[in-house]
């Protein structure tokens, strides 16, 4: 996997999450598939148009299955006219350093791009710190074979 260092301004998005309880690694992705199908009718019921990019941020929370447990959250990036309007989006923090990779594939395959990443940020000195990301740049309603998933892993410098 090609990777690259950037920075990233905060998003204002559409978004819910899993809610408070933690969910094991190993039972995220039917929630992310849940949790964007009911994002996708609350805003079709409010007449908001569904936005092109779909973002998925990952949580780490202790919980009754230790430091495999995650929060998920799920959602669409707000267009700038939207901020304001009747539903208000949420800010997703911006980050100052961040390892940026592309997954091609289905999501059955991604945790091995995502560790790729954490071992880069390793290599260069640096920790994970903030939420990490998968902004879906080719997804629904395509083949799971054919979707682009850009990784985002916010990190800190040591």
């Amino acid at each position: 996997m090609d990777i690259e260092e950037a920075r990233l301004d905060p998003l204002h998005v559409y978004a819910i999450s899993s809610g408070p309880a933690p969910i094991p690694r190993d039972e995220v992705p039917p929630v992310v598939y849940k949790l964007f199908d009911q994002l996708r009718e609350r805003l079709s019921d409010i007449e908001i148009e569904i936005p092109e990019r779909a973002i998925a941020w990952y949580e780490r929370v202790t919980g009754e299955f230790g430091e495999h447990s995650q929060r998920v959250w799920v959602g669409y990036v707000a267009a700038e006219d939207e901020i304001g309007g009747e539903i208000s989006p949420v800010v997703l923090d911006g980050a100052e350093h961040v390892a940026i990779g592309m997954h091609y594939g289905p999501m059955a395959t991604i945790r091995e791009s995502w560790n790729e990443l954490f071992d880069w940020v390793h290599e260069h000195g640096g920790h994970s710190a903030g939420y990490m990301r998968e902004v879906h740049v080719k997804a629904w309603p395509y083949p799971e074979d054919e979707w682009v998933t850009k990784l985002e892993l916010p990190f800190d410098v040591d």
